[in-house]
This record gives structure tokens, sequence and C-alpha cells, in this order.
């Protein structure tokens, strides 16, 4: 007959033993849940669980998972000393969020340049969310750093093997601004270079400087195919004389504004958008039908200003800026720097409807979505 071996048993819910109920190196079971005890001892006693279904999970004694499952939609947040916990998701709050994936092959605290697809890296920083496989990081230098928008420093080291994961907002809402300074006349030289991966078009608003020759002011559309740049320069303002000619072209990933100034040692700064970006709304317009309404506002507002970006699978995109007048009774529209990849899009024209004054639209083809960003002057 075989021998039954047995252990130090209770059948009591959430019974576990103490340190005095076993010697080291022997067994307790908790039969109502299937848990296994034992004592361990590295210079202090202690009790510790072993089996499948564990009541509490610690790895390597370092990172310690929390014990009941979170609310819908959260995620495992990291304090920096290897306790984790169920947490809101406070990076962003944008469900449309753009992913990059570092599969890391050699010791680094880098993550920058291309992910695995390509793209190369670019957050807004304060609404990025970092994950180490797939451990959501704490910022603020805790789990790691933002030193730039397209560089993450992790506090320790990846190893190989290990996968980083980089989410941010895909309607990238910041402005950027910089300047260049170009020291000599040359033809077409780089003022600004933009990743289009994830822009339809860009909206920027130059000023060139020179010591003696003045300013110029004036600002800027451009649009690509992929294949292809755009431009539109519209608004200028001189003091003097014009600084510069413009000119647009495509570098790899990237979109280029080029300048050729007119004067050494002139000073180009810049602020600039990428569109659609945080549109107030996209509306998708599936007929080529007549005037169709795009936006409306009250008729309270004095004037309200449009940045548009209409695009077509096939015929490519279109934007433009959009101003608007009423006197109550009446709207009136300009429509001015405008630029598109092939041909235009769309045309508008404006009315006034129940005490609200419209934007109206005309597509050019079927299935043209059209984003749009509006700021309403004289709220009264």
């Amino acid at each position: 007959m075989a021998t039954v071996i047995t252990f130090k048993k209770s059948s009591t819910q959430n019974d576990t033993p103490s340190v005095s109920d076993l010697s080291l190196g022997e067994l307790a079971v908790n039969t109502y849940h299937g848990r296994f005890y034992t004592e361990k001892n590295d210079g202090s006693a202690a009790i510790v669980e072993v089996g499948s279904v564990p009541a509490s999970l610690t790895i390597n004694d370092a990172i310690t998972f929390p014990t009941a499952d979170g609310s819908a939609n959260q995620i495992l947040k990291t304090d920096g000393s290897g306790a984790l916990s169920w947490s809101d998701s406070s990076g962003s709050t944008d469900a449309n969020l753009k992913s990059y994936t570092y599969s890391i092959t050699s010791t680094t605290t880098g993550i920058t340049g291309n992910d695995d697809d390509g793209q190369a890296l670019d957050y807004v920083v304060g609404k990025e969310l970092v994950f180490l496989n797939g451990v959501l990081l704490q910022d603020g230098s805790v789990d790691y750093a933002t030193p730039s928008t397209s560089t993450i420093t992790l506090q320790a080291n990846a190893e190989s093997g290990d996968v980083v994961v980089v989410r941010t907002p895909d309607n990238d809402t910041k402005t950027i601004c910089g300047n260049s300074a170009l020291t000599t006349t040359n033809a077409d030289q780089t003022v600004l270079s933009i990743p289009y991966a994830s822009a339809k078009g860009v909206k920027i608003s130059l000023s060139a400087t020179h010591a003696s020759a003045g300013t110029h002011s004036c600002e800027v559309l451009l649009s690509t195919d992929g294949s292809n740049a755009y431009i539109s320069q519209y608004a200028d303002v001189i003091t003097n004389s014009s600084l510069f000619t413009l000119s647009t072209t495509i570098s790899g990933s990237n979109i280029l504004l080029r300048a050729t100034p007119a004067n050494t040692s002139t000073t180009f700064n810049y602020c600039y958008n990428r569109l659609p970006g945080a549109a107030d709304a996209t509306v998708a317009f599936t007929a080529t039908t007549s005037d169709q309404l795009l936006a409306k506002h009250s008729v309270s507002y004095k004037g309200i200003k449009y940045i548009l970006n209409a695009t077509h699978a096939s015929a490519g995109n279109h934007s433009c800026e959009v101003l608007l007048s009423t006197d109550g009774g009446n709207s009136y529209y300009s429509q001015y720097g405008d630029v598109f990849t092939n041909a235009a899009l769309f045309t508008l024209n404006t009315d006034i409807s129940n005490s609200e004054q419209r934007l109206l639209v005309t597509p050019a083809n079927t299935n043209t979505t059209v984003t749009y960003i509006a700021t309403k002057i004289g709220d009264s």
C-alpha cells in the first residue's frame, strides 16, 4: 500500500501559518484556497507562499503586484520603488494615441530615433506614456526623464530583450517655436525641418530680422502628398524691403521650409503647428452637394478665424485660412493662403441662419474629410 504524505493544513478561508507553526523546510497547506506555505530564513525567519494561486505576488523581492483588480481601463503604475498599483491614465486623455515600439537589443538608457516601424520618436512632453515590458513608468525623473520631444532617458538600464513603448496624442496640439540663423545668402537654406508622418499640412508664423535691413514677417502653409511639397506664403509685412524668398521640399521623412536670404546674417524666428492638429471638429462629406454645413457659431462673435485642412484618399490635401465677419444680418468671408497637393478640394460660402453665422463647403469630390480649428473674436 502506498504511503500517504500529509502536511499541516487548514480549511479556514484566509488562514495562514505563523513562524511558530512550522519548522524550517516544513510545508503547510490551506485547503480552502489550495495554497502552500513554507518557512524561509535569510537571517530572519518568515512565512512565504508557494503555489499557482498566490494571495500576493512579488518578483525577485523587488516588484510587488496589487492583490486586487483595478477599474476598467486602468493601468499598472510603478512608484519607482518596486510597488505596482492600478492607476487612471494621467499622461493623456486623448483616445487617439500614436505608439512607438522599441525592441531593445543592447543595454541602454536612451530611447530615441526610429522605432521598430521606422517612425522617428516625436512626442508631447507631459502627455507621454512610457511602458517597459508592459509596465507604465513614472515620469519626473523617477523612472525616466524627458530631455526633448525626441528622446526618453530611462533612469535604469533597459536590457536586450526588453520592449519600450512610448504613446503620445496622435493629433499633436503643441506649438513649436525656434529660430535659425543664416550667415550667407546661399539659395534654399533649411530654416525648419518637420516630420510629416502624422501631418497633412503645417502652419508657420515666420519673422526674419537683420541688424540694418529691418524685419520681414509672413504666414506660411506647407502641404505634402508624401512625394512632393507645396507652399503658400501670404500676409507679408516688411519694414524696409523683402528679406527672403521661400521654398519647400521633401527630405527623407521630413518636409523642409527653405529660405534664400537677401542679406548675410539674417535670423529667422518661427512658430508652427502641424495640421490637422487639435481639431475643433472633423466633418466627413460623402456627397458633392453645394453649400453643406461645416461649422456654425453665434452672430454674437464679431469675427471668426478658421484654419481648414481637407483630405481625400486619392485627390490629396487642401489647406487654407478663412476669416468670417458679420453685421448680425449678413455674413462675409475672406479665404487666403490656399495650398493643395493636386487641385482644390472645395469651395466655400457663408450665410446667417437662426442667429448663427455658418461656414459652408462644396466638396470637389465625394468622401472628403474637412478638419477645422476655429478662433472666436469678440465674444459678447
